[in-house]
């Protein structure tokens, strides 16, 4: 299961001070309480200010177990940390990504550049008649640019809560990729944004010595 998060750094924080502490602190001690299969981080690379400095991409091992991270001692221990340079608690969904043409996504060994689309379903159109839509536009762009892969994540909002998009369409770019070249998406489709985003990923090999007892699903994946 993939899980995606929106989050803001604290007032007091530069990105730069935001993305050093999540990297360095954060990311080792969630390593050491959660069990991922797949664990990035997309961090802005404009100085727009959309709401959000980081998306996070969680694939978890065990989905009913983080489920009840929340009440447990690491849920604890990860939320005071967060505290320290999180703002607030964001926005978050369970997604199904699919990549949408190119080459299978891998491990993203950062900072490597991605350009996320974030659209929302204008409320005439069913869902169903809005990701059709949003994924052969997603293949219009692939074959006019130079992509290395499209990939879409169609959100999920966890029950009672909201997200601010309801589709991303994420742009993995070759050297000479120019965004003025994306054009404007069609009616059926409200574009909230185009985003640079610097991933960082943590490789397999941490997350497996983290916890050896899933080697096995990981070289699966």
């Amino acid at each position: 299961m993939k899980t995606i998060a929106l989050i803001r750094r604290r007032p007091s924080l530069t990105r730069d001070q935001f993305r050093e502490y999540y990297e360095t602190k954060h990311v080792p001690l969630a390593i050491r309480h959660v069990e991922f299969m797949k664990y990035a981080r997309s961090y802005l690379a404009t100085s727009d200010e959309p709401g959000f400095d980081v998306l996070s991409e969680f694939w978890l091992a065990d989905p009913a177990a983080a489920a009840a991270l929340a009440s447990s001692p690491s849920g604890a221990i990860l939320r005071e940390d967060a505290d320290r340079f999180v703002a607030g608690n964001g926005f978050r969904a369970t997604v199904e990504e699919r990549l949408v043409a190119g080459a299978p996504r891998g491990v993203q060994m950062g900072p490597a550049r991605r350009y996320a689309l974030m659209l929302t379903r204008p409320p005439d159109i069913s869902h169903a008649a809005f990701i059709t839509f949003v994924n052969n536009w997603a293949l219009r762009l692939f074959s006019g640019n130079s992509l290395r892969r499209v990939t879409l994540d169609i959100v999920r909002p966890y029950d009672d809560s909201i997200f601010p998009a309801d589709a991303i369409v994420s742009l993995w770019p070759n050297e000479n990729f120019d965004d003025a070249g994306l054009g404007t998406a069609p009616a059926v489709i409200a574009l909230a944004g185009i985003l640079p985003l610097d991933v960082y990923e943590t490789p397999r090999a941490t997350l497996t010595t983290a916890h050896p007892q899933f080697d096995e699903l990981k070289g699966r994946r």
